[in-house]
């Protein structure tokens, strides 16, 4: 189950940042380089918000009882 909600959650993300990119595909010839650092920035930042909280809600290490 964990491997299935790991593998969902890249799918996920490989979308957005295809969605991303398709939508901005115009605009990106007009970028220069500092606006692209910026916008690599920012999607990595959110991939990486998106995986910790992924991460403390589905993976946390839950006391079971009798153990």
């Amino acid at each position: 189950m964990r491997l299935h909600r790991a593998v969902t959650l890249v799918v996920m993300m490989l979308l957005a940042i295809g969605l991303l990119v398709v939508m901005t595909a115009g605009a990106i010839g007009s970028f220069d380089t500092h606006s692209l650092i910026a916008l690599g920035v920012v999607v990595l930042a959110a991939a990486a918000g998106g995986v910790a909280f992924s991460w403390r809600r589905y993976y946390r290490r839950v006391p079971r009882p009798g153990r």
